[in-house]
């Protein structure tokens, strides 16, 4: 990450139910969730268009390449992707077809943690943290005594927000361009999101390490009950490392909240 990127990235967090147990278990044991697309709320997120109109040479160069990146000379590549790729136009656009097909599985598949830019949007605190209800962890990215920081948070990128939804074409596009197409991108009314996401393409949902010390903070919302409070604080005191709480309160005077800190455990 560039060193005029954000020093700390947020993340908003419903503590209904047994999601509280997330909080705890990424506290005392290191380790963070990555979802799956599959199950983000937005049903226009990771939505692409496709264009296949391919000429049946540029699929065969891009498969020679393909193949001489992994190791073979470009002459065996050449023939190998020749066998490969169909002669017939209908069987050469079926193939492709088979192409978004795998990467529909991939994009399912692929692990990505949300982060955000910003903590005191009364909306992200709506929406992600169950009216209020929840917190909002804050991640250290630049610490200058720890480059295991740095590192975790080296592959996080910013969401475009763009008001169609990106067109890929597998042969054109170069990997980096696909994944950012399309996992990084989202709708212009989501712009207030300020998102920021970290794309495991070569990993699957799940619960991934993380760097000890990497929480900085925890902001407890508003409307946030006692006793989840009280779980939330102790869960923090377990944790490897010093983490200041904070409090959010609503702005008596405008629509808007205050985060004030209340002490460090």
């Amino acid at each position: 990450m560039a060193i005029d990127n954000p020093t700390v990235l947020y993340k908003f967090k419903d503590l209904s139910e047994s999601k509280i147990g997330q909080v705890e278990d990424m506290l005392r044991n290191n380790r963070l969730w990555f979802s799956s697309p599959m199950d983000f709320n937005d049903p226009f997120d990771c939505r692409c268009v496709y264009d296949i109109r391919n000429s049946r040479e540029e699929i065969v160069l891009r498969k020679m390449e393909f193949l001489a990146r992994k190791g073979m000379s470009l002459s065996d590549a050449l023939v190998q992707a020749e066998q490969d790729i169909p002669q017939c136009p209908n069987e050469l656009e079926e193939w492709q077809k088979q192409q978004l097909e795998e990467h529909s599985r991939c994009a399912a598949n692929t692990g990505i943690l949300c982060l955000t830019q910003i903590c005191n949007n009364p909306i992200m605190w709506t929406h992600y943290a169950n009216k209020h209800k929840g917190i909002c962890i804050i991640f250290r990215i630049h610490d200058i005594h720890e480059d295991s920081h740095i590192n975790f948070f080296a592959n996080a990128l910013p969401v475009e927000y763009v008001d169609r939804c990106p067109l890929i074409n597998f042969i054109r596009d170069n990997r980096v361009e696909i994944v950012k197409k399309a996992f990084l991108t989202k709708a212009t009314p989501y712009h207030y999101e300020a998102e920021w996401r970290i794309v495991r393409y070569d990993e699957g949902p799940g619960l991934k390490s993380m760097p000890k010390g990497i929480v900085g903070g925890i902001i407890l919302g508003a409307q946030i009950d006692s006793m989840t409070r009280q779980r939330v604080v102790h869960a923090c005191t377990e944790y490897e490392g010093n983490i200041d709480i904070f409090r959010a309160t609503l702005d008596p005077e405008k629509y808007g909240l205050r985060i004030e800190l209340e002490k460090t455990v």
